[in-house]
């Protein structure tokens, strides 16, 4: 079995058999009572799969050995300060810019709750980064799954095949309440969004010499921009939302080229 196949199924079996139950229960389907602490504590736990999925992929392609390499790019922090820039830039702009016009459209500035307590800001930033998706996510998305699909079909199309399994993977979110935003509109946007911005996470993924400490940083600032300014219950911001973050992959492939988003040396 292929390292994509061991990946996809150790992460999909873990989180959806664990989202399994409160998905039932939320859709009115008796369960056992075994299943009920399952049903009640799944959410935290489900969330793992991907890390799990990748620890399981590492583990059995080369023992000790790959398992400590993909840990220590979780660590990798050594890049050039023009991308510490971008992840810390870019989805902060597309969400502000998104926010105000939304505002615009709406004839006085969309709610900003979270500015309500400042103080508790880099507090919230850090439960995003360990237990907000980055951590339990990204070791799986851009650490295992993207590079093979790299090599089979060049960036780009990974990148959106990534992206792809990124949402499906969240699937059962849809079905059970939850206080995250993105579960609230179609599951077609979450499609979109996380296609398009799998774009971008390659394109620094790829030129941070494959960092998973980056893509650690970039997903916080994405889920963080989004607590900051949450345009997504706005219409018209979330519209804006999703034509800038198209328009950013479609600048970034038309530099770097689909093929490795990375630019090529002149010779």
């Amino acid at each position: 079995m292929g390292q994509i196949a061991i990946f996809l199924l150790v992460t999909f079996a873990w989180s959806w058999g664990l989202w399994a139950a409160p998905v039932l229960v939320h859709m009115g389907i008796q369960i056992p009572d075994a299943l009920q602490g399952i049903a009640e504590g799944a959410g935290s736990s489900a969330a793992w799969g991907p890390l799990v999925g990748a620890i399981v992929t590492a583990w059995l392609s080369g023992g000790v050995g790959a398992l400590g390499q993909l840990l220590r790019r979780g660590v990798q922090f050594g890049f050039a300060a023009r991308w510490y820039l971008a992840i810390f830039a870019i989805f902060p702009v597309i969400l502000i810019v998104s926010w105000a016009i939304g505002s615009f459209g709406a004839g006085s500035s969309l709610p900003l709750p979270a500015f309500d307590a400042p103080f508790v800001l880099p507090i919230v930033f850090f439960s995003i980064l360990f237990l907000g998706g980055p951590l339990q996510e990204e070791f799986g998305w851009r650490g295992t799954l993207l590079d093979p699909l790299q090599a089979r079909f060049g960036a780009l199309a990974a990148s959106l095949i990534t992206g792809a399994v990124w949402a499906v993977w969240h699937l059962p979110l849809f079905h059970f309440p939850n206080d995250t935003p993105y579960y609230d509109r179609p599951f077609w946007g979450l499609l979109v969004t996380t296609m398009l911005i799998s774009v971008l996470f390659t394109w620094i993924y790829n030129n941070t010499g494959r960092s998973i400490a980056a893509m650690l940083l970039f997903h916080t600032m994405f889920n963080f921009s989004h607590y900051l300014f949450p345009t997504l219950g706005d219409d018209l911001a979330g519209l804006s939302l999703f034509a800038m973050q198209g328009g950013a992959a479609v600048i970034v492939v038309l530099m770097f080229g689909a093929k490795r988003l990375v630019r090529e040396p002149k010779l």
